[in-house]
């Protein structure tokens, strides 16, 4: 039986042994999930918004994982230092859902997908491919990922269902 770390928002942690697993729930926020599987080096962040408007940098590591910018920075980070090559890292993400019935596509406060727009453009930036997903729509998902197999299970109690990714 795996260990599981659960990742609280705007949280962050990374994991070297393959007998642990990352947890979260999410909603609008997004779980990213980087990993190297032949390092068995992975990360996993509760990103609840795509970027800080102040520009001041974290330096309570307890909400490094709030900032979509600065949440990938972070992690890409303390996973080459625990082992990863960077050139192996690849994504996983799931959540951005549209939570409130009165937000529109386009609008500010519609944060679930202007987080996955901001997540993706990122990756993009920093080479690292999005190998999988589970975004969007309109409902909550609890999210696991396994280091040992690389899988990311998504379960939804509402919808009930459970995937993997």
């Amino acid at each position: 039986m795996n260990r599981v770390i659960e990742i609280k928002m705007g949280g962050m942690e990374i994991i070297t042994d393959d007998k642990e697993e990352l947890k979260t729930f999410v909603g609008s926020c997004v779980a990213i999930c980087l990993f190297d599987l032949v390092s068995k080096v992975a990360g996993m962040a509760h990103v609840m918004l795509p970027k800080k408007s102040d520009g001041i940098r974290f330096t309570e590591r307890s909400d490094i994982g709030k900032y979509a910018d600065e949440a990938l920075s972070y992690m890409v980070n303390d996973m080459i230092l625990k082992g990863a090559n960077p050139k192996r890292i690849k994504a996983k993400m799931a959540g951005g859902a549209t939570i409130f019935a009165h937000e529109s596509e386009t609008g500010l406060f519609n944060v679930g997908p202007r987080n996955i727009t901001f997540l993706k453009q990122i990756l993009k930036e920093n080479d690292i491919p999005l190998i999988s997903e589970d975004t969007g729509e309109n409902f909550g998902r609890w999210v696991r990922f396994n280091l040992h197999s690389g899988d990311m299970i998504i379960t939804s109690n509402l919808k009930k269902f459970e995937k993997t990714i």
